[in-house]
């Protein structure tokens, strides 16, 4: 019998990253890792065990990476949780004592299915999300598709058409899913698509009973009505919610891992010995997520470097330098650099030879660091509350190096 093949579809990189790089975090309730929290944190509600909760991070995590479906990964973690006698009922203990002990059943298809439909479609969410980052000069706008749902939500029916530019405030709380099982997409076009579709009526399908569906397309914010105020019982915290969004599902999952990786990062490796923290900043600047920092419409502080000699020789407070994203944007585009090239921070700003600055400021240094044949120069300032700033990072002739290293100007 000849061999039917199969046609196999590549997934994503960006999808991919975004799941492996959470951390696993053991949970009684959904609300103990919250909203922004989904981003790094990677938790299943009553699964306080993390052995339980690996078995369900790696299974999902190959279903993600393989492309498989539902029905792809239920055996997959069927054969974990047997193993571990957790296929069926069983009691579990609220740690904190907020709530009586509750019965999970993780054989049940609607929780296997909730469970693997908000982790698949968050990871896709965030890889379009960065996707569209990378992709924006040429496709600048994001287009609120309808949903393929038989019975659409009439909020999430109210937003579709809405066509606004990819960085703009709307899409940090509607970048879909945004509810509990939500199939609303965004669909990245162009300036001349935007233009095109902009004031016009589409029919885009059918209804069940026969009548058209009709798309009116526009660049006005949609009236979305006063947020709603949301308390989390399990940690108090307030939130408030756009109309139409399920608490929770309120943020963009790519932007929040963008805008969160680096969250209490510095505080870290204030703490942490040379070699851990330079170790732990090299892995950081590999995490795509982190890559497309410089490309966020807002400003964000990334970790560059570890350097005591630095803090030491400017009197700073911490030995953590940071960068902005904007100096990194500002060099991608002046002196076309990439950003893998400041993936290279950690290790020049670690490593270097520290010199006085050549233009005479008392508060800046120059560090030098060969790589191969290439020289590698950035300059580092300290803030007027104490931290390490870099301010720039440049490769140059072997002749200004030398004239760095003789302290010529």
């Amino acid at each position: 019998m000849a061999k039917i093949a199969t046609k196999t579809f590549k997934v994503p990189s960006e999808v991919t990253s975004y799941f492996n790089g959470k951390a696993s975090t053991p949970a009684f309730s959904w609300l103990d890792v919250w909203a922004e929290e989904h981003a790094y944190k990677f938790t299943v509600a009553k699964t306080l065990e993390l052995d339980v909760l690996n078995s369900f991070r790696s299974t999902i995590s190959q279903a993600i990476t393989e492309g498989k479906g539902f029905e792809s990964w239920k055996p997959l973690i069927e054969k974990e949780l047997v193993k571990q006698g957790w296929w069926g009922p069983r009691l579990v203990e609220d740690p904190t004592g907020l709530q009586p002990a509750r019965m999970v059943n993780f054989s049940s298809d609607r929780r296997l299915k909730t469970i693997f439909w908000s982790n698949m479609n968050s990871a896709r969410s965030a890889g379009q999300w960065e996707r569209a980052q990378r992709s924006k000069r040429a496709l600048p706008y994001a287009l609120y598709l309808r949903t393929t749902s038989g019975d659409p939500r009439p909020e999430h029916l109210a937003w579709v058409g809405t066509i606004l530019p990819i960085d703009h405030p709307f899409w940090k709380t509607h970048w879909p899913p945004n509810g509990w099982l939500c199939k609303c997409q965004v669909r990245m076009i162009s300036a001349r698509e935007a233009n095109t579709l902009i004031g016009t009526k589409r029919v885009v399908g059918k209804n069940p009973d026969g009548t058209d569906i009709e798309v009116w397309y526009t660049d006005q914010l949609p009236e979305l009505g006063p947020d709603i105020t949301h308390r989390n019982r399990r940690t108090g915290e307030i939130t408030t919610v756009p109309p139409g969004i399920d608490p929770g599902w309120h943020t963009n999952p790519g932007q929040a891992r963008a805008s969160t990786l680096i969250q209490n990062l510095e505080t870290k490796l204030q703490v942490a010995a040379p070699e851990d923290a330079n170790r732990v900043l090299k892995e950081l600047w590999q995490d795509p997520y982190l890559k497309i920092a410089p490309r966020l419409a807002e400003k964000v502080w990334l970790p560059a470097a570890h350097s005591a000699p630095l803090a030491a020789e400017l009197g700073a407070i911490s030995p953590v330098v940071s960068i902005t994203s904007e100096a990194i944007a500002e060099r991608l585009v002046k002196h076309k650099l990439s950003v893998d090239d400041f993936a290279l921070l950690p290790q020049i700003l670690s490593e270097g030879a520290v010199f006085a600055d050549p233009r005479g400021n008392a508060s800046v240094r120059a560090v030098l660091l060969k790589l191969g044949k290439a020289w590698w120069r950035s300059f580092v300032t300290v803030s007027g509350n104490g931290y390490l700033r870099a301010t720039s990072l440049h490769q140059i002739r072997e002749v200004q190096a030398k004239a760095i290293r003789e302290g010529k100007k």
